[in-house]
Formats: C-alpha cells, structure tokens, sequence
C-alpha cells in the first residue's frame, strides 16, 4: 500500500494549488481529493506536507495525516478504492425513472410513451439477468454491452436500442444532479447510441406499393380503409401520429397545385408535401378523416393486405425471418416514401423538410433501400451504357 499527500491538482484563480493523496493498493492506483490547497512555494515535495513556513502548517498537515489513515483504515478492513468517497446510493434507476413519468414534466405524449417502452425493456432485461431491479451502480460497460445484445436479439434493431440508451442516459444525467449517484459511466466513449447503424426495418419497393394500390378491397371496407390510410402515409411520408390528425384544413392550392401543411407531432416540425392526384382522391373519398382504428390493428391488418398482394417473399428483419408480409406494419408507409423518393433522386435535404425530420443524419439510418437496389437505378445512367 503507497500513501502519499501530492501537489499536482487544479491551480486556482487565487493562485493555490489542490493537494491530493495518491494512493496504490492491490494493483489500482487513485487521486483522491483533500480539500485542501495552498500555494506551490509552501509545499515540501519530499516530505508529502505543509512547509512550517506556512502560517496554517500546522492545522493542514494535521488534516492530511488523518486523511490518510481514514483511507489506509478503508483499505485495511476490505473496502475497495474505486469505491472510496463515492456517494451512497438513494433508490433505484428504475424507481427513479418511474417516479420522473409519474411527476408533471411537460413530456409530449410521444415522449412518454418512449420512455415507458425503456422502463419496460430495462424491467425486462433486468428479469433475465436474474435481478429485481437495476442500481445506479449496475450501470457499466458490462451492462451496456450485455443490454444492448439482449435487446437487439429480441426483435429490436439499433435505431430502437438508441431510443432506449438515450433515455438511460437522460436518467443518469438527472440522478447526478440530484446527487443520488456518482457513477459516469454513462459519459463514457463506448455508452453511446449506436446512431450511424443502418435500420434493419423493411421497406416496400415502388412495384409493391403498386399491387397494394391495384387490390379490390371494395367488398372487404374495413381493409379497403386500412389500406387508402397506408397509401396516404405512403404519399405523404408520414406517422402514424400525423395521418390521424390530418383535416381538410391541412391543404392549401398555389399556382394551381395542392399542397399539404402540417406540424410533425413528434419533432414539432413543419412540412410542406406535394399532393399527387391519387392522395387527393383518397382524401375525399374519406372526407379527409383517417382517424378510425388504432395503430396495433393498422398493423394486423395491413400484414393481410401485403399478402393478398402476394408479397410474400421470404426475408430477414434484425434476427427474424419469414415472409416479407409479416413484417409490414403501419410506419413501413413512411420508410418506403423516403426510400423510394432517394432511390428516384431526391435529396436528402428534400426528403427531410417533405417527411419533417430535423437532421439528415436521421434519414439517412432511415432509408432502406439496398446496394443492388441502387446498382438497378443505376444501370438506367448514360454513366454505365
């Protein structure tokens, strides 16, 4: 065990400098702070204390030897130096992110059902590690890897676990300040949502779209209505959330041509979307009111729609694969608009401002189309005749 008081902190405005205590035990090495600093001229390096020189010599060098012994006693009975001088935990993250949905915070709606997805995949994760519940101190790197295999193997993809660790870093951050933990691991490299991976979600190419417009649902209305709905997501890019909010006030005409205004719900974003003759007809043939089922049985009903319009080809989405149908669901509207509209030329920034997005970062993880997707569009180039 090596003890010994050191000069080598901050320096401060008035000129002092921190004096710390190096200390090495068993292999790991820590400075620990002491509270106290004095100018460099009064510090005697080679004894590790105040020069006598020093009006409060005395007193200073009192406090830097009981110091010491405070943490050779730590050491001594079993305690381990990495948790030395940290704070004594209050609560769990768990309790703490519950409690945090449970006060008024000014969450958008949208935000709260995220986090509550979070609270449930944390609790989740937490039952198949074999735990009642997750500390401040769980939080490490063993525990980011170990989570995010674990969620990314149970049918999420890394946009989803970006989701979540953005949520657990929020919680981290706000539990610090509330001085209920010291553990900053969350600030590490390595604990970052993994936001340049590229979603494994599906998407529906232009020919797919067009055997889903070309079905005669006529004697089926509640397919029919589910179906016109996807198509106007699809037309439009939009959410879930956005359709069913969309009113004939939502349109404008300007040099004769129809558009569509509105405000993305989950980014509070405007957006200004040409409307093409069949999202008109569509429109008026609903009376510009999308708001009928809920989004779990859009999803249900539309994987019936997709196999009825035979796409059935067998594909992999994250660690699952089976027929493309099955993995279709309401927001696979909104992944086709923007890839489609990319794989015709659009740019990113236009595909951007069109669906409401904020960053372009955001839409590029987004599109789905593949590289032989691409090398298709491409051999139609004069680059490649």
């Amino acid at each position: 065990m090596n003890l010994t008081n050191i000069l080598n902190g901050h320096r401060k405005k008035n000129g002092e400098t921190s004096i710390r205590l190096y200390v090495s035990y068993e292999g790991k090495q820590r400075y620990l702070p002491t509270g106290l600093s004095i100018p460099q001229k009064f510090w005697d390096k080679s004894k590790g204390e105040v020069k006598s020189s020093y009006a409060l010599s005395k007193a200073y060098n009192r406090k830097l030897l009981l110091h010491k012994r405070k943490v050779e006693a730590f050491l001594l009975n079993g305690g381990n130096l990495e948790h030395y001088g940290k704070k004594e935990e209050k609560g769990s993250v768990l309790a703490f992110l519950e409690d945090y949905l449970d006060s008024n915070h000014g969450l958008k709606p949208s935000t709260v059902k995220g986090y509550r997805t979070a609270v449930k995949r944390l609790k989740e994760y937490a039952a198949y590690s074999g735990k009642d519940d997750i500390l401040w101190s769980d939080i490490n790197r063993q525990f980011y890897f170990g989570f995010s295999d674990w969620v990314t193997s149970n049918g999420a993809n890394w946009s989803g676990l970006a989701k979540h660790l953005r949520v657990l870093k929020k919680v981290m951050r706000l539990g610090k300040e509330k001085e209920l933990h010291d553990n900053d691991a969350y600030l590490q490299p390595w604990f970052k949502a993994r936001e340049n991976q590229k979603s494994t979600k599906i998407y529906l190419t232009q020919e797919e779209i067009g055997r889903i417009e070309m079905l005669d649902l006529s004697s089926m209305p509640a397919l029919m209505r589910e179906r016109d709905r996807f198509l106007i997501a699809y037309y439009f890019v939009m959410r879930f959330s956005d359709v069913v909010r969309l009113s004939r006030s939502n349109f404008f005409v300007q040099n004769g041509d129809t558009y569509l205004l509105y405000n993305s719900v989950k980014e509070n974003t405007p957006a200004t979307v040409p409307v093409k003759k069949a999202a008109w007809s569509i429109c008026q043939a609903h009376n510009f009111n999308f708001n009928f089922t809920a989004n779990q049985v859009a999803n249900r009903l539309l994987k019936q729609i997709a196999s009825m319009a035979g796409i059935t080809q067998v594909v992999t989405q994250g660690s699952q694969t089976g027929p493309k149908c099955q993995f279709v669901t309401f927001h696979t509207a909104r992944r086709s608009g923007a890839t489609n509209l990319r794989l015709m030329g659009a740019s990113l920034k236009t595909i951007a401002d069109i669906g409401g997005w904020k960053k372009l970062s955001t839409v590029e993880i987004y599109l789905r189309a593949s590289g032989m997707d691409s090398a298709i569009l491409a051999k139609k180039l004069d680059f490649f005749k």
